[in-house]
């Protein structure tokens, strides 16, 4: 359910390329306390949105921002990459978000999940960028299991590709004092459209409430 592929994809120029995109939005993995949003932005880092899913009523949606980010070359050569080199990776046609989360010295990215527990037909993707790293830099990425102890711990080695059941609970770790530049992750995220679609409409449009399980939105213990 975690595949780890180590390419040769990141080379210095493509990490200063990735460096001065333009963080203009924040994401925070953590619930939103009600009465007390500031739990959530205490824990919120930059990232910069490539792709979002735009649902059928509605395609520009997510185009306030104005980035025209899937036109970027850097996302469109990494996403060429992973199509000729990934043999399981899912049709582009089911590719709901990408972006680039960066994480410095300080952060607190939370344990998450990146789709409900029922929906099995899912996969994340995740690119190492930075273009060097040593081990005690830190930046790793743990992977839970359904008591939230972790099972495996994943190096952000240069040009690293992740691939793994979005329901899988797991976080990335900032980079340690030793290194004094951010870590980068470009991330792709699966979802049959119709699915995607569903979630939209129930949970974006109609506002149910989430489902959650000690903090972490869409986990279940059970599943």
């Amino acid at each position: 359910m975690i595949k780890v592929f180590d390419t040769k994809l990141i080379s210095p120029e493509m990490f200063w390329e990735v460096v001065y995109l333009p963080y203009k939005f924040t994401r925070t993995d953590d619930v939103n306390l009600e009465g007390n949003p500031s739990d959530a932005q205490a824990t919120m880092y930059w990232t910069h949105q490539l792709y979002n899913f735009c649902p059928v009523e509605d395609p520009d949606y997510h185009q306030n921002a104005g980035l025209e980010a899937s036109n970027n070359k850097i996302y469109l050569d990494v996403l060429n990459y992973l199509e000729a080199v990934c043999p399981d990776l899912p049709p582009r046609a089911n590719l709901y978000a990408s972006y680039v989360n960066t994480l410095k010295f300080g952060d607190m990215p939370g344990i998450h999940v990146d789709a409900p527990y029922f929906v099995e037909d899912n996969m994340t993707v995740l690119v190492y960028l930075n273009a060097e790293w040593m081990p005690n830099w830190g930046g790793e990425t743990i992977f839970y299991d359904h008591n939230l102890d972790a099972q495996r711990i994943v190096t952000p080695k240069p040009g690293r590709i992740v691939m793994f059941d979005g329901r899988i609970p797991h976080t990335g770790r900032p980079p340690t004092p030793r290194y004094m530049m951010n870590r980068y992750i470009m991330t792709f995220k699966y979802m049959e459209p119709s699915i995607r679609q569903g979630l939209f409409i129930k949970y974006d449009v109609e506002n149910a409430k989430p489902i959650e399980d000690r903090g972490i939105l869409g986990f279940d213990p059970n599943t």
